[in-house]
């Protein structure tokens, strides 16, 4: 066999290496691809991790409302029998009211995780809801962090939920007090919530939509963040909690920039380096006239109406009882979906109007409402549920009269209570 020449050889080197180059840019493509496909199964996992996080929120804010809506409905009974208390007494009183309210509010903000809602907005004096939060943080923090408040009453408003307002600043304060506290306590640590004396205009940012804005900084003097954790610290789920330097970083993080962003179309920046703090920057657009007209306070009418009320929790089911029988209406109670389908049969044309909760055992609200139609087309129904009037795409649910979300104030359901048996064709 002849010996290959050297042009010969020198042509397989070369194919040789064109083989290995070819090698050297698929392995190159083959890792920019690994790395692809570790990016989007990650944010998957994410994606994942977040709807069991809603489906979680959607079953515990049943639940959680419905322990809100007793405590409500007590609240609101000692309200209206308030003569014989003392001014301080009747602030106690309004003081646990608003903290039922937040508690709902830190609710929708679970549900809201994995479900756009749309929060009702009205103009809002940023002082008044920065200074429940920092009178709080001076309550149950160190004193030895100075706690500034540096905007002034009735000269800041936005057009704003202010239930999610209140849990920015809430969220921001705690993580900036678990920061100073990592830190280590010293002489001079604050936390100060401040506004720019101009307002911005949408032209100066770019990545908002236009109008004028408020600028407002939120600082500490914390431990801070390094760049690693900075670029991920409105990521949801993603927490620093497992090591002793940085706290306070997580979920609540991930509310602030979707309360900011996707509700109030405003913008949120943060700066912050190791040992220097932390600044959030809050834009939120600026208040007209046009946001959230108050309405007048309710005034109670009462009845003398027949209420069917058909409620799983005792505590909602018998302080409403109790509130709508000292109006004057005549109450049958049931338990659950079967309970109050008998209840409804033995009082046929006596009750007026049935008060539906959704979520109960043996039978559920949607089924008893079908079956109470077959009895009564003209049935009147308002719906009681902890979840989002939307959260029921059901044209039988869509049915009912009214639709009001636990917790509610009684002189609200009292109010819709009138409105449904004003309508023509009740008796009551």
């Amino acid at each position: 066999m002849a010996k290959p020449t050297y042009e010969e050889l020198e042509n397989k080197v070369r194919v040789l290496e064109l083989r290995v180059g070819h090698l050297h840019l698929l392995e190159k493509e083959l890792r920019s691809l690994e790395a692809q496909f570790s990016l989007v199964e990650k944010q998957l996992r994410q994606r994942q991790r977040m709807d069991s996080l809603g489906t979680l929120a959607q079953g515990v804010a049943h639940d959680f409302n419905n322990i809100l809506s007793g405590i409500m409905a007590y609240l609101n009974l000692l309200s209206l029998a308030d003569d014989n208390f003392s001014p301080s007494q009747k602030a106690y009183v309004q003081n646990i009211v608003n903290s039922v309210k937040r508690g709902a509010a830190t609710v929708k903000q679970f549900q809201n995780l994995s479900n756009r809602a749309v929060s009702p907005k009205e103009n809002i004096d940023i002082y008044t809801v920065a200074q429940e939060v920092f009178l709080l943080l001076e309550k149950t923090t160190d004193k030895l962090i100075e706690k500034r408040l540096d905007i002034e009453k009735d000269r800041v408003f936005v057009c704003a939920d202010i239930n999610e307002i209140h849990q920015v600043f809430m969220n921001l304060a705690t993580n900036a007090v678990h920061a100073i506290e990592a830190k280590g306590l010293k002489k001079g640590d604050r936390i100060r919530l401040s506004v720019n004396a101009e307002t911005r205009k949408s032209a100066d940012l770019q990545y908002l939509p236009r109008g004028e804005y408020y600028e407002f900084l939120f600082e500490d003097t914390g431990i801070g963040m390094p760049e690693a954790v900075l670029e991920k610290a409105f990521d949801p789920l993603f927490t620093t909690k497992t090591g002793p330097e940085n706290t306070g970083q997580g979920l609540g993080l991930a509310m602030v920039k979707d309360i900011i962003t996707k509700r109030h179309e405003g913008h949120i920046e943060v700066d912050s380096s190791p040992g220097r703090g932390t600044v959030f920057h809050i834009f939120l657009p600026k208040a007209d006239d046009a946001c959230g007209l108050e309405e007048p306070p309710a005034v109670i009418q009462g009845g003398s109406g027949t209420i069917l009320i058909v409620d799983d929790d005792p505590s909602v089911r018998e302080s409403l009882q109790r509130a709508l029988e000292d109006f004057g209406y005549r109450i049958i109670p049931a338990g659950d979906g079967e309970e109050g389908l008998a209840r409804f049969k033995e009082n046929a044309g006596a009750v007026n109007l049935v008060l539906l909760d959704m979520i109960m055992p043996k039978m559920p609200g949607r089924e008893l409402l079908k079956q109470m139609l077959k009895i009564d087309p003209d049935v009147k129904v308002i719906i009681s549920s902890g979840h989002d009037e939307g959260h029921f795409e059901d044209p039988i649910i869509k049915s009912a009269k009214n639709y009001l979300k636990k917790p509610f104030e009684i002189t609200v359901l009292e109010k819709a209570i009138r409105q449904v048996l004003d309508q023509k064709g009740c008796s009551a």
